[in-house]
């Protein structure tokens, strides 16, 4: 029997996959101090890459002290300093000898870390964040070489810069950045810093790496924000990280299988956000959100129900209707490593519910 195409490998010019199927950034929050990767990280990825996962995305990773949110007390990794290199090489090995590929994503985590930083006034909680100076940018920009470049010294596959969910770099583009200094208030000016941040990387790891680039319409204040009104917009900011050198861009949305800019499509043409990604740029494109559970993720890290299990067909057939290129899959992968191997032999039945209890081991 031919398997799916989610299924098959995935071949590109600088990441060839096992699979179709992406382990995403997901915070487990199991570090420690110093936020350096252990040897029960290294378990758990390499589990995942055993099982049949083509790449493993680490969860979000500090590019400095800075960007550090400890959200609920946990403890996530830092990739700003050579102590962090010998975790990673670790989880590189052991992903490797599994034939699948590793990339660390690259987080600043702006008004929401510990100390916020925004581009534009902001508070969060009882937390007034400070408003980036030019001199902030040029550091932080540094901070996000610095972790590139430690990511490839360790063996890394790829790098994933984290310009989604209203973080940092989202920051930067959304509808309330009006910076008058040239880095807001006109799309040019909005989609400057973190293009300069693609081009700085870039730079760094040279160009055979491959970089991938997280962005969301989403942010984690709402959930209905759209930072791009038109498929133009998104057209002209998908071929700027094109351009900056970004090699796959990876589209967070709630439900992968949900259709963007209905109604503005010539002769009626109709796509979800990453099929217009992938159509205006060109680009490949991972597509997440939903995969297997009826309950989005805000919903099932919030309460104690079970998720509801769900047929991934509708998800799988968009990969082989060319809508998109690669299928991550999040809560699913945490509760079932084994999720690749279950799915492609028709058994997706046996998937097993999430629980929030679950975020509680790395196993």
């Amino acid at each position: 029997m031919t398997k799916r195409l989610a299924f098959q490998e995935f071949q590109s010019e600088k990441l060839n996959l096992q699979t179709r199927i992406v382990m995403p950034p997901m915070a487990r929050g199991f570090s420690n101090e110093k936020h350096v990767y252990n040897d029960k990280y290294t378990q758990y990825y390499t589990l995942r890459a055993e099982k049949g996962v083509g790449l493993v995305i680490s969860e979000g990773t500090y590019i400095s002290k800075e960007a550090q949110w400890t959200f609920n007390g946990t403890l996530d990794c830092g990739v700003y300093n050579d102590d962090h290199m010998e975790g990673l090489k670790k989880i590189c090995e052991g992903v490797h000898k599994n034939n699948g590929k590793f990339a660390v994503q690259l987080w600043h985590t702006g008004k929401f870390a510990d100390t916020p930083i925004c581009p534009y006034e902001a508070t969060v909680g009882n937390k007034q964040a400070k408003v980036a100076t030019l001199e902030d940018l040029k550091r932080i920009k540094g901070d996000f070489v610095n972790a590139a470049r430690i990511a490839k010294k360790a063996g890394c596959d790829a790098v994933e810069i984290h310009g989604a969910h209203e973080f940092f770099l989202d920051e930067f583009i959304q509808k309330k950045n009006l910076r008058t200094d040239g880095y807001g208030t006109t799309f040019e000016g909005k989609i400057r810093f973190p293009i300069e941040v693609v081009k700085a990387v870039r730079e760094e790891v040279g160009q055979d790496f491959c970089i991938i680039y997280r962005t969301s319409q989403w942010t984690n204040t709402d959930f209905n924000e759209k930072k791009w009104d038109t498929i133009e917009d998104l057209g002209r900011w998908g071929n700027a990280l094109k351009d900056a050198g970004v090699d796959i861009i990876h589209v967070s949305t709630n439900r992968a299988y949900k259709l963007e800019f209905e109604g503005q499509g010539e002769g009626g043409e109709k796509h979800t956000l990453a099929g217009w990604y992938k159509k205006l740029t060109g680009l490949p494109v991972i597509a997440v959100g939903g995969v297997c559970y009826t309950q989005n993720a805000g919903y099932s890290f919030s309460q104690d129900e079970p998720t509801t299990i769900q047929d991934p067909e509708p998800f799988l057939k968009l990969i082989e209707d060319g809508e998109f290129d690669l299928l991550a899959v999040g809560r699913a992968l945490i509760k079932n490593p084994d999720w690749v191997e279950l799915v492609s032999s028709g058994n997706w039945k046996k998937v097993k519910p999430f629980l929030r209890s679950d975020l509680m081991t790395l196993n």
